[in-house]
């Protein structure tokens, strides 16, 4: 029979993420202390330290889960489309939608990701890498087809990923729209930027 003790720890741990999220979203990471954290979550500050060595471990699985879900969503959001247009939009579609649904945890990954220490900042970094990587490839393999044009397709990538992440800071669930039609505005804003050849 597992222990009370063990069988709550990963319910802890995420309701220590999730308060942290909401304290770093509103305050920032250094306003922030262990013992804000412990208070939000109703558990004594030395607690804090069973299950987190500090403030960085906890920044650095909010912005590396974050990053890595962003990445894998993606991939299973273009699995099966093979029409070069489709993929864009289902990228950004995804991209856009993302942010919103989960908008704190995004701003905190993004807006105080240069408060990691290098070597957990290049981790995440990495995974971020990886998602850039999947929108040029999707610009390029435009090009080849001329579907569009672009002269540099890194710029066009971290301004398109850029527009799209930004969502994350004006976006209400309480707005005029809802995440699927701001993500097909955005979707129909960068196609008919790309242009045609």
């Amino acid at each position: 029979m597992v222990p009370v003790a063990e069988k709550e720890t990963p319910v802890t741990e995420q309701r220590i993420v999730d308060a942290a999220t909401d304290l770093f979203y509103e305050r920032g990471y250094h306003a922030t202390t262990m013992r804000d954290i412990a208070a939000a979550v109703g558990i004594k500050a030395g607690s804090l330290y069973n299950h987190y060595a500090g403030k960085q471990e906890i920044l650095l699985r909010i912005c590396l889960e974050t990053s890595r879900d962003l990445y894998e969503g993606a991939v299973a959001a273009l699995e099966g489309i093979s029409e070069i247009e489709d993929r864009l939009r289902a990228f950004i579609v995804y991209h856009v939608t993302f942010h919103t649904e989960i908008r704190k945890a995004c701003r905190v990954s993004d807006t105080q990701l240069h408060y990691l220490e290098p070597k957990n900042r290049a981790k995440v970094v990495e995974v971020r890498d990886s998602h850039e990587k999947l929108l040029r490839e999707i610009l390029d393999r435009g090009i080849k087809q001329r579907r569009w044009r672009s002269e540099n397709i890194h710029v066009v990538a971290i301004a398109m990923i850029t527009m799209c992440t930004e969502v994350d800071a004006w976006y209400r669930p309480d707005g005029p729209l809802k995440p699927n039609e701001i993500a097909t505005i955005y979707a129909d804003f960068v196609r008919r930027g790309l242009g045609t050849p």
